[in-house]
């Protein structure tokens, strides 16, 4: 085998080592910064380095000329917002995925409650029965909608962004 041929195979299996190792997307936690590797602030071209499939919404159909929303590939229950090129907010609805803090959508208040004591409460908005909590932190936030005494989404990102209660709108 000649020396270049061995390097090559060399960089090969580094390269699925290195892989092996790497969290999986099934791992990602949502944070106030970010979802696994991506992070609030990154720009569309660096997300989809990291979610090949990424495919922006044409102009024409988007709620808002500054702002995009998207489901995430090969991750579902899981979108992302975008404001002007740069990632603004990530929403997660599906039960299973999970903060940093392992609560998430489907999971009972009270664990939200154990796990982020220092939420701000609020009536939700157009259901006065049911809670937001939202953790601000710096120019992030995290916020969790209730229902029926369970966790229904969790959303976090940009503080403006997180206080959207209708999309892009």
């Amino acid at each position: 085998m000649q020396s270049s041929a061995r390097w090559r195979l060399a960089a090969v299996c580094l390269a699925l080592a290195v892989a092996a190792h790497a969290k999986t997307p099934r791992e990602w936690k949502l944070a106030p910064d970010g979802f696994g590797p991506l992070k609030v602030g990154m720009t569309f071209t660096q997300v989809q380095e990291l979610a090949p499939g990424l495919v922006p919404s044409p102009p024409s159909l988007r709620a808002s000329s500054n702002c995009d929303k998207l489901s995430l590939p090969g991750h579902p229950g899981v979108t992302l917002m975008f404001v002007g090129d740069e990632l603004a907010r990530i929403d997660l609805f599906r039960p299973g995925l999970r903060t940093t803090r392992e609560v998430g959508p489907g999971d009972p208040v009270e664990l939200l409650m154990r796990s982020y004591a220092d939420l701000v409460t609020e009536p939700r908005a157009y259901e006065e029965n049911e809670r937001t909590l939202t953790l601000h932190s710096g120019d992030n936030a995290i916020r969790f909608e209730t229902r029926d005494g369970r966790i229904e989404s969790v959303y976090a990102g940009r503080w403006t962004q997180v206080q959207y209660i209708e999309g892009c709108l």
